[in-house]
């Protein structure tokens, strides 16, 4: 957790939740992102959603994250927040939430979730269709070699 003072009011950063992360993606929607990009170029790259940005990322102390009052806060900070305590407060969210390992880890856990759908439905699927097609093999062997004797009975009393 990290602290801000911002006016006259102490601000937290903490580990992104949930919420927080869809509030962020929809502040930054449209905006292209280097993976490579710089607090400074970042800043750039914000303009004018800086302080909605940093509204969804920073909390005033005693609340919570959900009853945030985000218009009011970005209005806040685009007034009060100093570009170094600005640059300060990005660099502590790469801290906090360090993205490129977690996107690392989220591919690791989606491949592990991938292979063990792939595994048991192959699996599942061959032996359901081999068991299948065994049981129509047989089911239709028997009605076609029935049909086979009639007919060929059939022809010969014809």
């Amino acid at each position: 957790m990290r602290q801000y003072k911002i006016g006259d009011k102490i601000y937290i950063q903490r580990p992104l939740v949930i919420g927080q992360v869809k509030q962020l993606l929809s502040v930054l929607e449209g905006l292209n992102i280097p993976s490579d990009v710089d607090v400074l170029k970042l800043i750039a790259i914000l303009g004018d959603r800086l302080p909605d940005a940093l509204a969804v990322i920073l909390t005033p102390v005693g609340t919570h994250p959900k009853e945030k009052d985000l218009k009011a806060i970005s209005d806040e900070i685009a007034f009060s927040l100093e570009l170094e305590t600005a640059m300060k407060v990005i660099e502590d969210f790469f801290v906090l939430n360090p993205i490129s390992s977690l996107f690392e880890r989220l591919g690791k856990m989606v491949e592990a979730i991938q292979a063990q759908f792939q595994t048991p439905s192959t699996s599942s699927s061959a032996s359901s269709q081999v068991e299948t097609s065994q049981k129509e093999t047989q089911s239709n062997g028997d009605i076609h070699s029935k049909s086979a004797n009639d007919t060929s009975n059939t022809s010969s009393v014809t």
